[in-house]
Order: C-alpha cells, then sequence, then structure tokens
C-alpha cells in the first residue's frame, strides 16, 4: 500500500514538475519573441579582413545611453588553415539590475556614451536576458595601435512581474534606459547584404 503512494506521490512531482519546465518555457519563449521583434539581430563580416567587423546585415540599432562601459575587442580564430574564420565569443559583461544599476566589467575599450550598437544576439536564460552587443563603428583603442570594434555582454535582470506572466514592456523599457532604441535602422533583403534599404 505504502509503496503505491510512494509511485503516485512521485507520479505528481513529476507531472508538476514537467509543467512548471513547459510554463518557463513558453514564458521564456514569449519574451524572446518580443525581445527579437524590439531589438533585429544584425550580422557582422568576419572572413574579409579589410573588412572585419563591418555590419553588413543591419537590424536595429541602439544608442549606448550609460557611461562608464568597456568593451573586449573583436577577435577572430581559425581552427586550421584550411578551417573558416571564427568570431572569438569575448564580450566585456555589464551587468544591468531592475533598478536600472550598472555593473561592468573592465575591458581594454572605452564605450562612450552616445555609441551605436548593434544586437548580434539575444538569449533569455532563466531570470537574466543576455544580450550581445557589438559597436556599429570602430572604437578608439586604449591599449592598441588603430581603432577596433568592441564586443559586450549586456546581462539585464528580468522584472519579477514578467518573470511570473506578465506583459515584457518592462523588460523592454529597463533594457532602452541603457541601450535607447533608434529609428535607425537598415533593411536587406534575405542573404544578400548589398540589397538594402537606406534609412
Amino acid at each position: 500500500m505504502r509503496t503505491r503512494q510512494s509511485v503516485a506521490a512521485l507520479i505528481v512531482m513529476a507531472v508538476m514538475a514537467f509543467g512548471s519546465v513547459a510554463c518557463a518555457s513558453q514564458r521564456d519563449e514569449r519574451i524572446q519573441m518580443a525581445l527579437s521583434r524590439r531589438f533585429q539581430p544584425s550580422a557582422i563580416e568576419i572572413q574579409d579582413p579589410i573588412h572585419r567587423g563591418m555590419v553588413v546585415r543591419q537590424g536595429q540599432v541602439l544608442t549606448l545611453m550609460a557611461g562608464g562601459i568597456s568593451a573586449k575587442p573583436l577577435r577572430v580564430t581559425r581552427p586550421d588553415r584550411h578551417g573558416s574564420i571564427g568570431h572569438v565569443m569575448e564580450f566585456a559583461r555589464v551587468d544591468v539590475g531592475t533598478d536600472g544599476r550598472i555593473r561592468a566589467e573592465a575591458g581594454e575599450l572605452p564605450v562612450p556614451k552616445g555609441t551605436r550598437i548593434v544586437v548580434l544576439d539575444i538569449n533569455v536564460i532563466g531570470d537574466r536576458v543576455h544580450l550581445l552587443a557589438h559597436t556599429a563603428d570602430p572604437l578608439v583603442a586604449a591599449s592598441r595601435g588603430g581603432p577596433a570594434y568592441g564586443c559586450a555582454e549586456f546581462v539585464y535582470q528580468i522584472p519579477r512581474s514578467v518573470v511570473q506572466g506578465g506583459d515584457p514592456e518592462p523588460l523592454l523599457q529597463l533594457i532602452e534606459q541603457s541601450l535607447e532604441w533608434s529609428p535607425e535602422q537598415r533593411v536587406c533583403a534575405p542573404g544578400d547584404p548589398q540589397l538594402c534599404l537606406e534609412p
């Protein structure tokens, strides 16, 4: 009798756990969709050394509204002579709390307030949004010779109301306190960065 009750209890716990995972997944998808619509990702040139780091497919352009932030320089790697060149995924981390407070990791490139930023990728992980950002233009290097594109990862704590299934608008407003949405946008034909409508 006790064994049947134990098995029944385990089944109920498993169903509850599966239900909460499914709810979390739906919540994350809803937040992800809202973020992707608002902050459309861009693509940068990696292969061509002359244009490396240049934005070749422009999504949403954002303006940095916070000071005291730095970035890591864009770096690439090639595993072997015949392999393709890849982006070294090194980003200076910038943590932003729900109160808007910023804690920034030190990087080699100072990113002045007003710098134009594009998004490379957005991910919802638990109660945080990870926004991988790239400067739209090269920055003056602090410890290197010439200008370089900068990479920073903005990590936003999702407000409790949004985590609990509410409207994602407070999260979008939180992001726009540090990375202001701008109407500047270039729409490119799918797969062809040469065919674009300029803003």
